[in-house]
Parts: structure tokens; sequence; C-alpha cells
């Protein structure tokens, strides 16, 4: 069995290449898909991929983030490649899988589990550490250090969506849900995730203009990520003193929740067992399929020229 990587990836230089990096460890092929960098992040996955064959830079186009119709769509690039019984995995760029999934999918899953959903690790920006950064003790230059050296302070999340699931040559992912129709018998355990979105300063004020601009076109359907319509970056910093922040010394164990949440209850999970065992083919053949001219979203001119100047600004 193989493990394809899903990676959608926009204005993540200072990142990208520790992701490539840290899945390239793990992984046996990564679609990336730049949704219009205005960095060198497309640059840096084009040096990668010519440097190992497994990372495959699908495209560059400037387009909306989208759960269903950009990951769907990645996803239709890749399953081609794909056989029965290998695993794919939904990634972003500030993710580094604390467990790698060939050895979770070994020692965690049981052998009818087949899709994970994820624990996220969320590692915060702190007040401590915006202000080494005003102070210049820590400056762009860092961004060559590990990221798991830079940000030590997490809060565990309770919320979770699936991330890691085993291929079958019937699934269906149309362009209207984040996932495959019937993907799977949830596992009972969470594949852990350190994940990174704020990382220094310089990069939070960046993402937030871009998020904050690219949200107030009418209409969108990103316009349910209601956490990004926040153009003032302070305000994502988190206070030393925060309740539930914990402090991780790099190459130590993260604490193990087994929380049990994302799972049915206990006699729906029982019919599910049953239904994923022998029925789903058939249940296949009844879901829509993917369009093939489906696409993500275009970005219009006129945001791609206020996000250029927002940008410049």
């Amino acid at each position: 069995m193989r493990f394809i990587c899903l990676l959608p990836v926009r204005d993540e230089a200072d990142i990208i290449g520790q992701c490539l990096g840290h899945l390239l460890t793990w992984a046996d092929a990564i679609y990336v898909f730049d949704t219009g960098s205005v960095d060198q992040t497309w640059e840096i996955v084009q040096d990668w991929a010519a440097r190992d064959d497994r990372v495959v830079p699908l495209k560059k186009d400037p387009v909306y983030f989208s759960e269903t119709r950009l990951r769907g769509w990645l996803f239709h690039q890749a399953r081609s490649k794909m056989r029965n019984g290998d695993w794919f995995l939904r990634v972003d760029a500030d993710e580094f899988h604390h467990i790698p999934p060939p050895e979770f999918v070994k020692t965690r899953l049981r052998r009818h589990e087949t899709i994970a959903w994820y624990q996220y690790y969320d590692f915060r920006l702190t007040e401590s550490e915006v202000k080494a950064w005003d102070a210049g003790r820590e400056t762009l230059a860092d961004r060559a250090r590990p990221i798991e050296q830079r940000r030590r302070f997490f809060t565990p999340w309770v919320y979770s969506e699936p991330r890691l699931c085993k291929y079958r040559e019937t699934m269906q992912w149309p362009p209207t849900v984040s996932f495959p129709f019937n993907s799977g018998f949830v596992a009972r355990e969470r594949l852990p995730i350190r994940h990174y979105p704020h990382r220094d300063p310089a990069q939070l004020a960046r993402r937030c203009r871009v998020r904050f601009v690219m949200l107030q076109e009418p209409m969108r359907e990103e316009r349910s990520f209601l956490h990004w319509n926040q153009s003032e970056w302070r305000k994502f910093i988190t206070p030393d003193n925060a309740p539930g922040l914990r402090y991780w010394v790099p190459g130590t164990d993260l604490p193990e929740l087994h929380l049990t949440d994302h799972l049915a209850k206990p006699h729906r999970r029982a019919a599910q067992r049953i239904a994923h065992a022998f029925c789903l083919p058939i249940l296949d053949h009844l879901r829509p399929a993917w369009p093939e001219e489906s696409y993500p979203l275009k970005i219009s001119e006129e945001v791609r020229q206020r996000l250029a100047k927002e940008l410049k600004e």
C-alpha cells in the first residue's frame, strides 16, 4: 500500500520546504496545487519536484480555497495513480504529522478501520514571542530553523475532521462534499498532527491581509470560514497565561487524549460496521460522480489586483 498526499498551497514560502521535507520521510506521492501564490511558494515546490519525483506540481492557478471543489479536484487528479488499498491524505503546508501515517496505520488502526480523523495540537504565537520579535531577538532569518524549534506552546483541539482514508476505486467525491461519500469505517484513534498556522508576526500579518481581502467579495463559498474575516493579526496572539496552553519539548511525546466525540453512537456504529463491510460498492454507485467540467472557483481580476496592492503596502 502507498500513501498519497493532496496538498493545496498559497503563499507558504516560509514553511513549504519544511513541509515537503517532512512529507517525503513517509509519503509515496505529493500532489500540489498552488492557488495563486505571489511569493516564492511555487518556485520552491518546483525545485523540490526537480530533486524528487514524488513531488508532483499539478498547476498554479488563482482560485478560491474550497474544502469541496478544490480538495475534490486534487483527489480526482491523483486517483488515476491510486490502487485499491492505498491511503490518501488531506494535508496542509502548516501541518506536521506527529506519528508518520504508515506507522499510525500499522500500530493504531484495526483492520476494519479505513478512515482516520485528526487530533490537532494547535501551536500558538504567544505575547512573549511577539515581544521578542519586536525587540529583534527573532527575525526573518530564523525561518531557516525548524518550526518546532521556534513555536513550542500549543493547545489541543477537540474539534476534528477526516484526514486519512483508504482508497477504493468505486468511491465518489463530487464537488458538493468535503470528503468522499461512504469514505470508510471511522477509526477510534485520531491521527496526531502538529499545526502551525501562526509562525511569526510577519507571516501572520500577511495571512490575515490575504484572507480578509478574499472574503470581501460577496456570495463566495469561503465566507463560511468566519475565522478568516479578521484583518488585525494581533487579535490572534495568545497570552502566555492562556488557560490550557501547554509547552512541548521537540522530540518528546505529545499528550494522548483519546477523544471519541468523532464517533457515532454505538448502535449506529454497529450498523456502519456492517454497511462498510458488505455494502460500500453498491452504495458508491448510488452517489453522484465528479463532473468532468468541475473546477475550483476562479479569483476575479478585481480581487487579484486588490491582493497585489494589499501585499505591497
